[in-house]
């Protein structure tokens, strides 16, 4: 029991509740915007101010002036933990909590040279509440059973001496963000090659608490508290290059180094600290969590006037990220998709998008409040441009996600599906 305590406790309480949107790797997130939702491939776009955090270097295609968007998400999320107990008994905990992903972009654009803005979840993304706890704290409740807890609070042993049964009750939350803020130039030599370059500053947070509540032998009941803060930051740089070679084919490039990110820990005392010290958290102490670095590539094509795809493949180099060896535990992941658009006429515009990931992650090393799951996502929505400045972008969408599990002791499957909403806004000054 110890070591699934190691293997699936650690790495969860390390990560504490890494990522819970749907779009991206084990760390990064790359859903942004509405315009992504409805189309999910966005790396060779050339229509809307959210590339400045897709395709920056195709900025110099938007029209001049400058161009303010925004956008808002609602994240349906349910996640399940399916422990197998015996025979004829599992113990299914779930978390529903919705999230809520803000993006906001802007660019300038003078024809040849234009500078672009952005902000946005780079990383983790909203919060999970399992109210009845989950995988992590039945095991840590597990591997409590049969000791004393003298060692924990030897001024107040309880009469019963060592813990008999338990969890008489569990919950776990959790909530992490990884904010980032954009700013860069590009530049285009000509009507085919532009390049860009950008600098991101992120600022990582993430927050667990959990508790579990065991019995003694004299059936009296002893809460023991598991909770901690950590907080990092880092900077980034983000290189891009778009190649248009005729007015039909567009192509768009985009590397985002690692961001090395140190989280310093806050954990308050209590009956939970020794559990957390011998993970490695500790107050004042700090752990890495690296951004992975990326590339995203897309081109986009055509087919008619009226009638687009686009192709979409985003890498992610989670080997070489430092996770405190966590990574050892990890594969390089990607999205690859492709979308199809359609204009109706000079206001409406719709789109369909499909997109496949691969995390590269095996069960028993997932995180149990937000299982790093393969998924198949669907996504589709329409633009409406009121007018010539004022454009609007509804999106819908789902992801399916592949369920999978693993023995611990006990067994255990994760389940997951996220369904998902846009609304995004954009004005432009001309």
């Amino acid at each position: 029991m110890r070591k699934s305590i190691t293997c699936i406790g650690g790495l969860a309480l390390s990560c504490a509740v890494a990522s819970t949107v749907f779009a991206g790797a084990v760390e990064n997130k790359t859903n942004w915007s509405a315009e992504y939702i409805r189309t999910l491939n966005r790396n060779a776009a050339t229509d809307y101010a959210d590339i400045a955090a897709y395709n920056p270097a195709g900025t110099v295609k938007l029209d001049e002036g400058f161009i303010i968007n925004g956008s808002v998400q609602f994240l349906s999320k349910k996640y399940e933990n399916n422990i197998t107990l015996g025979p004829a008994t599992v113990l299914s905990l779930e978390s529903d909590e919705p999230s809520y992903i803000p993006g906001i972009f802007a660019v300038y654009n003078k024809g040849l040279f234009s500078i672009f803005g952005a902000f946005s979840n780079v990383g983790g993304g909203g919060k999970v509440d399992f109210s009845q706890g989950d995988a992590t704290t039945l095991l840590i409740a597990s591997s409590l059973i049969g000791q004393p807890f003298c060692p924990f609070n030897p001024l107040n042993p309880p009469a019963g001496g060592v813990c008999v049964a338990g969890p008489a009750s569990q919950q776990l939350t959790g909530e992490s963000h990884y904010l980032g803020y954009t700013l860069g130039a590009a530049y285009a030599i000509n009507d085919m090659f532009s390049f860009s370059v950008g600098l991101r500053y992120v600022n990582a947070s993430k927050e667990l608490n959990a508790s579990v509540t065991l019995l003694d032998a004299s059936l009296n009941p002893y809460n023991v508290p598991i909770s901690f803060e950590q907080d990092g930051d880092g900077w980034g740089g983000i290189f891009g290059a778009n190649i248009a070679p005729n007015e039909k084919l567009n192509i768009g490039m985009r590397y985002e180094t690692k961001t090395n990110i140190d989280l310093k820990a806050k954990v308050p005392p209590g009956l939970g600290t020794p559990i957390l010290a011998g993970l490695g958290i500790i107050n004042g102490v700090e752990n890495p969590r690296d951004l992975p670095a990326l590339l995203g590539l897309g081109a986009s094509y055509w087919i008619s006037p009226k009638l687009r795809t686009e192709v979409n493949l985003t890498y992610y180099f989670n080997e070489n990220a430092d996770w405190g060896g966590d990574e050892n535990n990890v594969d390089n992941g990607y999205d690859i998709g492709i979308t199809l658009e359609y204009i109706f006429n000079e206001k409406l515009t719709g789109s369909v998008g499909y997109m496949f990931t691969s995390l590269g992650m095996d069960p028993e090393y997932m995180l149990p409040e937000n299982p790093e799951l393969d998924a198949n996502t669907l996504g589709a929505g329409i633009a409406y441009a009121f007018s010539e400045k004022f454009h609007t972008n509804f999106s819908i969408g789902n992801s399916f996600y592949t369920d999978d599990s693993f023995v611990a002791p006990p067994p255990i499957e994760y389940k997951k599906n996220v369904f998902f909403m846009a609304l995004g806004l954009e004005y432009r000054f001309m």
